[in-house]
């Protein structure tokens, strides 16, 4: 005879369920969203993620820490985020997630639709800049002063954003 005990067994909270998506490399769905203004909104993945209105050059901008998304739609371009180590300079419509935070030494945006031009932003006997289009990765690492851009093939994101679509 072949008892099987289930009490418990099929509980599942939220909690357990970002773990287990973090385990396999998902990325969590958003912990907060935020219209930024009347266009532009922010998907804070890391609920710890900050993003601050301030001004660079007499310019407004962001200044971004964290795991976050920016869906940018408006009329005047372009729109200036700023990271330890990256100027992002958004030139049109764009999706795209920045991973970037202060204490780390690499980062990167994905960019899933638009015209990102990104340059470091420390000083670096490579300062050239990279844009960005759809589908595309970009990655610097200020301890070996290396930036890459290449396609983005891993399609979590993409999913990700179709997954965050449907929830609405």
């Amino acid at each position: 005879m072949l008892v099987i005990l289930t009490h418990g067994c099929t509980q599942s909270t939220n909690d357990n369920q970002e773990k287990i998506s973090s385990l396999n490399g998902d990325i969590s769905l958003p912990a907060q969203i935020k219209k930024l203004n009347g266009t532009d909104i922010l998907y804070i993945i890391d609920k710890e993620s900050t993003l601050k209105d301030t001004l660079i050059d007499n310019v407004q901008c962001w200044r971004a820490n964290g795991d976050m998304f920016f869906q940018i739609d408006r009329e005047k371009y372009p729109v200036y985020i700023y990271t330890s180590l990256m100027k992002l300079e958004v030139m049109a419509p764009s999706t795209f997630r920045i991973a970037a935070y202060d204490h780390d030494q690499g980062q990167s945006v994905e960019s899933l639709t638009g015209k990102i031009k990104i340059s470091k932003n420390y000083s670096s006997p490579f300062p050239e800049p990279d844009t960005l289009q759809e589908n595309n990765l970009y990655m610097v690492n200020k301890s070996i002063d290396l930036s890459e851009k290449e396609d983005l093939e891993d399609k979590r994101l993409q999913h990700w954003w179709k997954k965050v679509n449907e929830n609405q």
